[in-house]
Protein backbone atom coordinates (compact mmCIF):
# COMPACT_ATOMS: atom_id res chain seq x y z
CA UNK A 1 0.00 0.00 0.00
CA UNK A 2 1.30 3.49 -0.88
CA UNK A 3 2.50 5.61 1.99
CA UNK A 4 0.04 8.33 2.99
CA UNK A 5 1.09 11.94 2.43
CA UNK A 6 1.15 12.89 6.11
CA UNK A 7 2.21 9.55 7.54
CA UNK A 8 4.55 9.98 10.50
CA UNK A 9 2.92 13.18 11.75
CA UNK A 10 1.19 12.97 15.14
CA UNK A 11 -1.61 15.41 16.00
CA UNK A 12 -3.45 15.91 19.29
CA UNK A 13 -6.91 17.24 18.45
CA UNK A 14 -8.60 18.95 21.43
CA UNK A 15 -11.12 20.83 19.27
CA UNK A 16 -14.72 21.00 20.48
CA UNK A 17 -16.13 22.85 17.49
CA UNK A 18 -16.26 22.46 13.72
CA UNK A 19 -13.24 24.51 12.59
CA UNK A 20 -10.61 22.72 14.67
CA UNK A 21 -12.20 19.33 14.12
CA UNK A 22 -12.19 19.86 10.34
CA UNK A 23 -8.54 20.87 10.49
CA UNK A 24 -7.78 17.64 12.35
CA UNK A 25 -9.91 15.61 9.91
CA UNK A 26 -7.84 16.77 6.95
CA UNK A 27 -4.66 15.66 8.73
CA UNK A 28 -6.17 12.26 9.58
CA UNK A 29 -7.62 11.59 6.14
CA UNK A 30 -4.26 12.21 4.50
CA UNK A 31 -2.42 9.84 6.80
CA UNK A 32 -1.43 11.61 10.01
CA UNK A 33 -2.06 9.90 13.34
CA UNK A 34 -4.70 12.15 14.90
CA UNK A 35 -5.77 11.55 18.48
CA UNK A 36 -9.10 13.13 19.40
CA UNK A 37 -8.84 14.13 23.05
CA UNK A 38 -12.37 14.15 24.45
CA UNK A 39 -13.66 14.94 27.94
CA UNK A 40 -14.94 11.80 29.75
CA UNK A 41 -18.54 12.74 28.87
CA UNK A 42 -17.66 13.06 25.17
CA UNK A 43 -16.93 15.81 22.66
CA UNK A 44 -19.77 18.38 22.27
CA UNK A 45 -20.06 17.52 18.56
CA UNK A 46 -21.40 14.10 19.56
CA UNK A 47 -24.59 15.89 20.60
CA UNK A 48 -24.98 17.62 17.26
CA UNK A 49 -27.58 16.49 14.73
CA UNK A 50 -28.27 14.86 12.37
CA UNK A 51 -28.38 11.45 14.04
CA UNK A 52 -28.50 8.15 12.14
CA UNK A 53 -32.07 6.89 12.22
CA UNK A 54 -33.03 10.07 14.10
CA UNK A 55 -31.86 8.32 17.28
CA UNK A 56 -30.11 10.76 19.61
CA UNK A 57 -27.03 8.73 20.47
CA UNK A 58 -23.51 10.17 20.96
CA UNK A 59 -22.17 7.42 18.69
CA UNK A 60 -24.63 8.23 15.89
CA UNK A 61 -24.03 11.93 15.24
CA UNK A 62 -23.45 12.52 11.54
CA UNK A 63 -21.62 15.76 12.30
CA UNK A 64 -19.17 14.09 14.67
CA UNK A 65 -18.70 11.19 12.26
CA UNK A 66 -17.81 13.39 9.28
CA UNK A 67 -15.45 15.66 11.22
CA UNK A 68 -13.55 12.84 12.93
CA UNK A 69 -12.97 10.15 10.33
CA UNK A 70 -9.70 8.22 10.71
CA UNK A 71 -8.98 9.66 14.16
CA UNK A 72 -8.35 7.79 17.40
CA UNK A 73 -10.36 8.76 20.48
CA UNK A 74 -9.17 8.99 24.05
CA UNK A 75 -11.06 10.41 27.02
CA UNK A 76 -9.10 12.80 29.21
CA UNK A 77 -10.13 15.57 31.59
CA UNK A 78 -7.49 18.20 30.90
CA UNK A 79 -9.19 20.64 33.29
CA UNK A 80 -7.69 18.63 36.18
CA UNK A 81 -3.96 18.68 36.91
CA UNK A 82 -3.54 14.92 36.51
CA UNK A 83 -5.28 15.10 33.14
CA UNK A 84 -3.13 18.04 32.06
CA UNK A 85 -0.03 16.07 33.07
CA UNK A 86 -1.16 13.14 30.91
CA UNK A 87 -1.60 15.50 27.95
CA UNK A 88 1.91 16.87 28.49
CA UNK A 89 3.19 13.30 28.34
CA UNK A 90 1.45 12.87 24.98
CA UNK A 91 2.84 16.20 23.76
CA UNK A 92 6.37 14.84 24.19
CA UNK A 93 6.00 12.77 21.02
CA UNK A 94 3.47 14.92 19.15
CA UNK A 95 4.07 17.31 16.27
CA UNK A 96 0.85 19.36 16.46
CA UNK A 97 -1.81 20.23 19.02
CA UNK A 98 -5.09 21.75 17.82
CA UNK A 99 -7.29 23.55 20.36
CA UNK A 100 -10.24 25.93 20.26
CA UNK A 101 -10.73 26.97 23.88
CA UNK A 102 -11.43 30.59 24.78
CA UNK A 103 -8.31 32.79 24.96
CA UNK A 104 -6.48 32.15 28.22
CA UNK A 105 -8.16 28.82 28.99
CA UNK A 106 -5.19 26.66 28.02
CA UNK A 107 -3.04 28.73 30.37
CA UNK A 108 -5.57 28.11 33.16
CA UNK A 109 -5.18 24.39 32.55
CA UNK A 110 -1.39 24.68 32.73
CA UNK A 111 -1.20 23.95 29.01
CA UNK A 112 -0.19 27.27 27.46
CA UNK A 113 2.10 27.28 24.44
CA UNK A 114 5.02 28.36 26.64
CA UNK A 115 4.45 25.42 28.99
CA UNK A 116 4.03 22.91 26.20
CA UNK A 117 7.11 24.22 24.43
CA UNK A 118 9.09 23.40 27.56
CA UNK A 119 7.87 19.83 27.19
CA UNK A 120 8.49 19.66 23.41
CA UNK A 121 10.40 22.58 21.83
CA UNK A 122 9.22 21.53 18.36
CA UNK A 123 5.50 21.46 19.14
CA UNK A 124 3.19 23.40 16.83
CA UNK A 125 0.12 24.66 18.64
CA UNK A 126 -2.81 25.78 16.48
CA UNK A 127 -5.28 27.84 18.50
CA UNK A 128 -8.58 28.57 16.76
CA UNK A 129 -10.84 31.18 18.34
CA UNK A 130 -13.65 33.34 17.03
CA UNK A 131 -11.65 36.59 17.17
CA UNK A 132 -8.05 35.75 18.05
CA UNK A 133 -5.93 35.83 21.18
CA UNK A 134 -6.04 39.62 21.58
CA UNK A 135 -8.05 42.67 20.56
CA UNK A 136 -11.30 44.16 21.93
CA UNK A 137 -13.42 41.20 20.74
CA UNK A 138 -11.20 38.40 22.08
CA UNK A 139 -13.49 37.43 24.96
CA UNK A 140 -16.78 37.69 23.07
CA UNK A 141 -18.89 34.59 22.55
CA UNK A 142 -19.83 33.89 18.93
CA UNK A 143 -21.16 31.36 16.44
CA UNK A 144 -21.04 30.79 12.71
CA UNK A 145 -23.54 33.59 11.94
CA UNK A 146 -21.70 36.11 14.10
CA UNK A 147 -18.35 35.37 12.47
CA UNK A 148 -19.89 35.41 9.01
CA UNK A 149 -21.52 38.78 9.68
CA UNK A 150 -18.60 40.47 11.43
CA UNK A 151 -16.20 39.03 8.86
CA UNK A 152 -17.99 40.97 6.10
CA UNK A 153 -19.24 38.03 4.02
CA UNK A 154 -22.88 38.40 5.00
CA UNK A 155 -22.95 42.02 3.80
CA UNK A 156 -22.21 41.05 0.22
CA UNK A 157 -24.46 37.97 0.17
CA UNK A 158 -27.65 39.49 -1.18
CA UNK A 159 -29.91 38.51 -4.07
CA UNK A 160 -28.43 39.83 -7.28
CA UNK A 161 -31.74 41.22 -8.48
CA UNK A 162 -32.50 43.20 -5.34
CA UNK A 163 -29.16 44.04 -3.67
CA UNK A 164 -30.67 46.69 -1.39
CA UNK A 165 -32.67 44.21 0.69
CA UNK A 166 -31.37 42.62 3.90
CA UNK A 167 -28.14 40.58 3.87
CA UNK A 168 -28.27 36.79 3.68
CA UNK A 169 -25.98 33.96 4.76
CA UNK A 170 -24.84 30.75 3.15
CA UNK A 171 -26.29 27.57 4.58
CA UNK A 172 -24.35 25.30 6.89
CA UNK A 173 -21.26 26.36 8.83
CA UNK A 174 -19.25 28.07 6.11
CA UNK A 175 -17.31 30.40 8.42
CA UNK A 176 -16.07 27.50 10.52
CA UNK A 177 -15.19 25.23 7.61
CA UNK A 178 -13.27 28.11 6.02
CA UNK A 179 -11.36 28.65 9.26
CA UNK A 180 -10.64 24.93 9.55
CA UNK A 181 -9.20 24.82 6.04
CA UNK A 182 -7.02 27.87 6.65
CA UNK A 183 -5.88 26.39 9.98
CA UNK A 184 -4.87 23.22 8.13
CA UNK A 185 -2.87 25.23 5.57
CA UNK A 186 -1.19 27.33 8.27
CA UNK A 187 -0.29 24.27 10.31
CA UNK A 188 1.13 22.44 7.30
CA UNK A 189 3.17 25.55 6.49
CA UNK A 190 4.69 25.43 9.96
CA UNK A 191 5.39 21.69 9.64
CA UNK A 192 7.27 21.95 6.35
CA UNK A 193 9.11 25.21 7.09
CA UNK A 194 12.85 24.60 7.51
CA UNK A 195 13.00 27.78 9.62
CA UNK A 196 10.39 26.80 12.18
CA UNK A 197 11.02 24.74 15.30
CA UNK A 198 7.87 25.07 17.27
CA UNK A 199 5.33 27.83 16.77
CA UNK A 200 2.01 29.10 18.06
CA UNK A 201 -0.59 29.68 15.37
CA UNK A 202 -3.22 32.24 16.42
CA UNK A 203 -6.15 31.81 14.05
CA UNK A 204 -9.32 33.92 14.10
CA UNK A 205 -12.52 32.65 12.47
CA UNK A 206 -13.58 36.25 11.79
CA UNK A 207 -10.30 37.00 10.00
CA UNK A 208 -10.53 33.75 8.05
CA UNK A 209 -13.87 34.93 6.65
CA UNK A 210 -12.56 38.42 5.85
CA UNK A 211 -9.51 36.95 4.09
CA UNK A 212 -11.75 35.16 1.60
CA UNK A 213 -13.76 38.15 0.37
CA UNK A 214 -11.96 38.00 -3.00
CA UNK A 215 -11.56 41.48 -4.47
CA UNK A 216 -14.29 43.09 -2.41
CA UNK A 217 -11.95 44.72 0.10
CA UNK A 218 -9.70 45.89 -2.71
CA UNK A 219 -12.70 47.44 -4.45
CA UNK A 220 -13.39 49.51 -1.37
CA UNK A 221 -9.74 50.43 -0.83
CA UNK A 222 -9.19 51.57 -4.43
CA UNK A 223 -12.61 52.62 -5.65
CA UNK A 224 -14.54 53.55 -2.51
CA UNK A 225 -17.45 51.26 -3.39
CA UNK A 226 -18.92 48.34 -1.51
CA UNK A 227 -20.48 45.42 -3.29
CA UNK A 228 -23.86 44.58 -1.85
CA UNK A 229 -24.44 41.48 -3.90
CA UNK A 230 -22.60 38.71 -5.63
CA UNK A 231 -20.39 40.19 -8.35
CA UNK A 232 -22.40 38.97 -11.32
CA UNK A 233 -24.91 41.82 -11.28
CA UNK A 234 -22.59 44.80 -11.06
CA UNK A 235 -20.41 46.73 -13.50
CA UNK A 236 -22.86 46.02 -16.34
CA UNK A 237 -22.93 42.25 -16.02
CA UNK A 238 -26.31 40.55 -16.40
CA UNK A 239 -28.30 39.01 -13.63
CA UNK A 240 -27.38 35.57 -12.42
CA UNK A 241 -30.13 33.81 -10.53
CA UNK A 242 -31.47 30.40 -9.65
CA UNK A 243 -34.88 29.95 -11.26
CA UNK A 244 -37.53 27.27 -10.72
CA UNK A 245 -38.14 24.66 -13.35
CA UNK A 246 -40.29 21.53 -13.61
CA UNK A 247 -38.16 19.39 -11.27
CA UNK A 248 -36.20 21.87 -9.17
CA UNK A 249 -33.98 24.82 -10.03
CA UNK A 250 -31.51 25.89 -12.68
CA UNK A 251 -28.81 28.53 -12.50
CA UNK A 252 -28.95 31.11 -15.27
CA UNK A 253 -25.98 33.06 -16.52
CA UNK A 254 -27.35 34.73 -19.65
CA UNK A 255 -23.97 36.08 -20.73
CA UNK A 256 -21.99 39.31 -20.71
CA UNK A 257 -23.07 40.63 -24.08
CA UNK A 258 -26.30 40.30 -26.01
CA UNK A 259 -27.86 36.88 -25.55
CA UNK A 260 -30.50 36.76 -28.22
CA UNK A 261 -30.26 32.97 -28.39
CA UNK A 262 -32.37 32.86 -25.22
CA UNK A 263 -35.25 33.46 -27.62
CA UNK A 264 -34.33 30.20 -29.35
CA UNK A 265 -34.04 28.43 -26.01
CA UNK A 266 -37.57 29.36 -24.94
CA UNK A 267 -38.88 28.74 -28.47
CA UNK A 268 -39.90 32.35 -29.07
CA UNK A 269 -37.75 33.54 -32.01
CA UNK A 270 -39.91 36.67 -32.26
CA UNK A 271 -38.27 37.90 -29.02
CA UNK A 272 -34.75 38.04 -30.49
CA UNK A 273 -34.81 41.85 -30.64
CA UNK A 274 -36.32 42.26 -27.18
CA UNK A 275 -34.06 44.72 -25.27
CA UNK A 276 -34.01 42.27 -22.35
CA UNK A 277 -32.13 39.84 -24.59
CA UNK A 278 -30.04 42.39 -26.46
CA UNK A 279 -28.76 44.52 -23.59
CA UNK A 280 -27.33 43.20 -20.32
CA UNK A 281 -28.21 46.45 -18.59
CA UNK A 282 -31.88 46.01 -19.41
CA UNK A 283 -31.96 42.67 -17.58
CA UNK A 284 -30.23 44.17 -14.56
CA UNK A 285 -32.59 47.15 -14.51
CA UNK A 286 -35.83 45.18 -14.91
CA UNK A 287 -35.24 41.63 -13.65
CA UNK A 288 -38.97 41.08 -13.09
CA UNK A 289 -39.69 41.52 -16.80
CA UNK A 290 -36.88 39.13 -17.67
CA UNK A 291 -38.44 36.57 -15.33
CA UNK A 292 -41.88 37.00 -16.92
CA UNK A 293 -40.29 36.26 -20.29
CA UNK A 294 -38.38 33.11 -19.35
CA UNK A 295 -40.14 31.51 -16.35
CA UNK A 296 -43.17 30.01 -18.16
CA UNK A 297 -40.88 27.97 -20.43
CA UNK A 298 -38.56 26.92 -17.60
CA UNK A 299 -41.43 25.59 -15.52
CA UNK A 300 -42.45 23.26 -18.34
CA UNK A 301 -39.00 21.63 -18.65
CA UNK A 302 -36.63 19.62 -16.42
CA UNK A 303 -33.28 20.93 -15.19
CA UNK A 304 -31.00 18.65 -17.23
CA UNK A 305 -33.14 19.10 -20.34
CA UNK A 306 -32.83 22.87 -19.94
CA UNK A 307 -29.10 22.66 -19.27
CA UNK A 308 -28.29 20.50 -22.28
CA UNK A 309 -30.30 22.68 -24.66
CA UNK A 310 -28.84 25.89 -23.22
CA UNK A 311 -25.26 24.66 -23.46
CA UNK A 312 -25.73 23.76 -27.12
CA UNK A 313 -26.66 27.43 -27.56
CA UNK A 314 -23.50 28.42 -25.60
CA UNK A 315 -25.47 29.64 -22.60
CA UNK A 316 -23.82 28.93 -19.26
CA UNK A 317 -26.80 27.36 -17.53
CA UNK A 318 -26.43 24.65 -14.90
CA UNK A 319 -28.73 22.48 -12.79
CA UNK A 320 -28.95 23.02 -9.03
CA UNK A 321 -28.43 19.62 -7.43
CA UNK A 322 -29.86 18.53 -4.10
CA UNK A 323 -27.84 16.31 -1.71
CA UNK A 324 -29.80 13.29 -2.92
CA UNK A 325 -29.02 14.12 -6.54
CA UNK A 326 -25.33 14.55 -5.73
CA UNK A 327 -25.20 10.95 -4.50
CA UNK A 328 -26.40 9.81 -7.94
CA UNK A 329 -24.46 12.33 -10.04
CA UNK A 330 -22.53 10.51 -12.81
CA UNK A 331 -19.47 12.79 -12.52
CA UNK A 332 -19.07 12.15 -8.79
CA UNK A 333 -19.80 8.44 -9.27
CA UNK A 334 -17.17 8.12 -11.98
CA UNK A 335 -14.58 9.75 -9.72
CA UNK A 336 -15.71 7.66 -6.72
CA UNK A 337 -16.09 10.81 -4.64
CA UNK A 338 -18.38 9.37 -1.96
CA UNK A 339 -16.89 6.89 0.48
CA UNK A 340 -18.63 4.03 2.26
CA UNK A 341 -17.48 2.55 5.56
CA UNK A 342 -18.92 0.36 8.28
CA UNK A 343 -19.45 1.78 11.76
CA UNK A 344 -20.07 -0.36 14.88
CA UNK A 345 -23.17 1.59 15.86
CA UNK A 346 -24.44 3.11 12.61
CA UNK A 347 -23.80 0.32 10.15
CA UNK A 348 -22.86 1.41 6.63
CA UNK A 349 -22.24 5.14 6.32
CA UNK A 350 -21.81 7.09 3.08
CA UNK A 351 -19.99 10.40 3.32
CA UNK A 352 -18.08 12.92 1.15
CA UNK A 353 -14.63 11.63 0.30
CA UNK A 354 -11.30 13.14 -0.65
CA UNK A 355 -11.26 16.92 -1.29
CA UNK A 356 -8.22 16.33 -3.51
CA UNK A 357 -6.65 13.31 -5.19
CA UNK A 358 -2.93 12.64 -4.68
CA UNK A 359 -1.68 10.09 -7.21
CA UNK A 360 1.20 8.69 -5.14
CA UNK A 361 -0.16 9.07 -1.60
CA UNK A 362 -3.90 8.48 -1.65
CA UNK A 363 -6.47 9.71 0.82
CA UNK A 364 -7.97 6.95 2.93
CA UNK A 365 -11.49 5.97 3.83
CA UNK A 366 -12.21 5.48 7.50
CA UNK A 367 -14.79 5.84 10.23
CA UNK A 368 -15.00 8.07 13.29
CA UNK A 369 -13.94 6.49 16.59
CA UNK A 370 -16.21 5.44 19.42
CA UNK A 371 -15.87 7.51 22.58
CA UNK A 372 -12.60 6.57 24.28
CA UNK A 373 -12.03 3.68 21.89
CA UNK A 374 -8.25 4.12 21.88
CA UNK A 375 -7.60 5.42 25.41
CA UNK A 376 -5.80 2.31 26.65
CA UNK A 377 -3.82 1.91 23.42
CA UNK A 378 -2.61 5.51 23.33
CA UNK A 379 -1.73 5.72 27.02
CA UNK A 380 0.08 2.39 26.90
CA UNK A 381 2.19 3.65 23.99
CA UNK A 382 2.97 6.76 26.06
CA UNK A 383 4.38 4.55 28.84
CA UNK A 384 1.46 4.20 31.24
CA UNK A 385 1.04 0.82 32.92
CA UNK A 386 -2.29 -0.95 33.19
CA UNK A 387 -2.43 -0.10 36.91
CA UNK A 388 -1.81 3.60 36.18
CA UNK A 389 -4.51 3.60 33.51
CA UNK A 390 -6.99 1.96 35.89
CA UNK A 391 -6.08 4.51 38.57
CA UNK A 392 -6.78 7.40 36.16
CA UNK A 393 -10.09 5.80 35.29
CA UNK A 394 -11.11 5.44 38.94
CA UNK A 395 -10.33 9.12 39.54
CA UNK A 396 -12.49 10.18 36.56
CA UNK A 397 -9.49 11.57 34.65
CA UNK A 398 -10.14 9.27 31.68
Amino acid sequence: MAEKALEGIKVLDLARNIAGSYCGKLFADFGAEVIKVEPPEGNPLRKMCPFKGDEKDPEKSGTFFYLNTNKKSITLDITKKEGADVLKKLVEKADVIIEDFEPGKMKEFGLSYEELKNVNPKIIMTSITWFGQDGPYRDYKANNFVAYGLGGAMYVMRPTKWPDIRPAVLGGYQAEYTAGLIAYIATLSAIISPKVEGTWIDLSVMESVTSTLTGIMADYSYLGLSRRTLPWAIHGFPTQENYPCKDGYVNLTPGIGGTQVIADLIEKPEERENPLLVKAGARVKEPEKFEQLILPWLKEHKKWEITEKAQKLKLAFAPILSPGELLEDPQLKERKFFAKVDHPKMGEVTYPGAPAKLSESPWKEGRAPLLGEHTKEVLSEAGYSEDQINDLKEKGII
